[in-house]
């Protein structure tokens, strides 16, 4: 960022604009009220780190490392995702199963639930649950007793402090349905990233 406030004082110094004619033959134009946006605008950005830190630290990824059993039928259940592939900057909690926002944004959010020991011709759903309340969802109707990956995803607004949690809902009449937990994190996970603020 040094690079950007040193082009922001010569573009503001009144030295640039005396020497210039005299080095570079140009013709002498004063400085004007659009010099001082622009750097008040690069120092706006410089303030706003996220906006300039390519390396986004708002991110994570969380997984179901082993089988969560016994899926209670036609009831929201979270899902116990207590490993992480990656939380640069420690925002998801394998406590309560959720990342927390630490800066009001917009979120790309994705979550998938395997679903095993299915029962065939009923519905399966993956929730994308904020702040305790369902903001995004989708089923799948299994034809046949297979495994099933259900993934969801959206771009939400989330504010600080908001919890994102992954919910598992089935209509099978059965409550011997178990999610599928794998230690890659392959079939069950939850990944957060903050796209913009």
């Amino acid at each position: 960022m040094d690079i950007i406030n040193f082009v922001c004082d010569i573009i503001s110094s009144p030295w640039l604009w005396l020497a210039a004619p005299l080095l570079l033959g140009w013709v002498w134009v004063p400085k004007t009220a659009a010099d001082d946006v622009l750097c008040s605008h690069i120092n706006d950005l410089q303030t706003k780190k996220v906006d300039t830190d390519y390396s986004m630290p708002y991110k994570a990824r969380a997984f179901l490392a082993a089988d969560q059993l016994n899926i209670v039928d036609s009831t929201l259940t979270i899902v116990e995702l207590a490993d992480e592939s990656y939380d640069p900057s420690a925002d998801f909690n394998v406590g309560t199963y959720s990342y927390v926002c630490p800066v009001t944004g917009y979120y790309l959010i994705k979550g998938q639930i395997t679903y095993k020991n299915l029962v065939a011709d009923k519905r399966y759903f993956a929730y994308i649950r904020i702040a305790a309340a369902s903001r995004g969802a989708h089923l799948i109707h299994a034809a046949a007793a297979e495994t099933l990956s259900v993934t969801v995803s959206d771009i939400i607004l989330c504010n600080a402090g908001q919890a994102i949690q992954l919910g598992a809902y089935h209509i099978a009449g059965v409550d011997t349905v178990d999610i599928d937990g794998d230690a890659n994190g392959w079939f069950t996970h939850l990944y957060v990233h903050l796209l913009s603020i």
